[in-house]
């Protein structure tokens, strides 16, 4: 069970700002969109299931919508007043 919900805002975790391919949202914040279980009801894994809109990130993957889809671990909550540098 996730302890995010949709609506939450997030940021990287220390664990999400060590790997590479978070770059592009290293020191942005982040609202939940859509929540889906690792494994689905056919038993396909779903390796991101956390889909969230980074508010101010410009990409070209996924459609150019901002969106890029995390693990629980790469995330953390945002708190109130945190900016963190990228």
């Amino acid at each position: 069970m996730s302890k995010f919900a949709i609506g939450d805002l997030v940021t990287l975790s220390s664990a999400g700002r060590k790997s590479s391919h978070n770059s592009c949202v290293r020191g942005m914040i982040g609202i939940i969109i859509n929540k889906r279980p690792m494994i689905d009801e056919l038993g396909i894994e779903d390796t991101c299931p956390i889909k969230i809109k980074w508010i101010g990130l410009e990409s070209k993957s996924f459609g150019g919508s901002g969106m890029l889809p995390m693990k629980e671990w790469e995330i953390k909550f945002a708190k109130n007043g945190v900016y963190e540098k990228h």
